[in-house]
């Protein structure tokens, strides 16, 4: 695998949805022959591949298997069938807060991901400065991140991201948390890291941010691809299945 390219063959994966289980002996012996709802398929039979460099906007309808599709990329669920690879170093911002230790403080916790994505300390410690100027968290940075508004862990995690050696950037709609301002400075990162060959796989339901930082656009629907080729007609394309495309007058 060349650093940057991302590979997903045939890539299927399911998820049991549980029934809440009975609390007492009787409930136990009257649900005893309750199995509940089938597995929901997150992805059948997802092919994909992205060339070093590309940027490609996953999009669809709730449920159509995008953020699953990007946890596949991280390594953070694992497939029950077919393959998933990306090559270099993979750096992700999925969750507000995932990765991070609640009780640390947000300084504690940027040498925790820098150490998690292989840098040393000395590497990390030299990038701080430049990490927390980009958060604008200001003191806060030395406060324990539970104590953090979602807004504030999107600075945090976007700037951490923004400072790491990334081959691969897999992002899933956190950006629109941040207040405009902070957005608008993501947007000018991202864009920096795109220029110097970073691949951006971006999910996000806000179609003006796709189609201003993505050349290609992957559309899923029920956890199969349905478009995959430019965002000139891909996001007409995905407009046209949800039903809201624009009406001239």
């Amino acid at each position: 695998m060349r650093p940057g390219e991302i590979v997903l063959e045939r890539a299927s994966r399911s998820f049991s949805i549980r029934a809440d289980r009975g609390r007492t002996l009787k409930e136990l012996v009257l649900r005893r022959d309750h199995h509940g709802p089938a597995p929901v398929r997150a992805l059948d039979d997802v092919s994909l591949h992205v060339q070093p460099g590309e940027t490609v906007g996953i999009v669809g309808r709730n449920g159509a298997g995008k953020s699953s599709t990007l946890r596949v990329l991280a390594g953070i669920i694992p497939l029950q069938g077919g393959r998933a690879e990306c090559g270099g170093q993979v750096v992700s911002l999925l969750e507000l807060g995932a990765g991070f230790g609640r009780d640390f403080s947000g300084r504690e916790n940027i040498l925790l991901n820098g150490a998690l994505h292989g840098l040393t300390r000395a590497q990390t410690e030299a990038r701080m400065e430049a990490i927390i100027a980009f958060s604008e968290l200001g003191d806060f940075i030395d406060v324990p991140v539970k104590t953090y508004s979602s807004g504030m862990f999107v600075r945090l995690g976007f700037a951490i991201a923004a400072h790491l050696d990334a081959d691969v950037l897999l992002i899933d709609e956190v950006l629109a948390v941040g207040d405009e301002a902070f957005q608008r400075k993501c947007e000018a990162q991202i864009a920096r890291q795109i220029e110097a060959g970073t691949t951006l796989v971006l999910v996000s339901h806000d179609a003006s941010l796709i189609e201003r930082t993505c050349a290609r656009v992957v559309v899923l629907d029920d956890g199969r691809v349905v478009f995959d080729g430019p965002t000139t007609a891909g996001m007409p394309f995905y407009h046209r299945l949800m039903g809201t495309e624009e009406v001239a007058v």
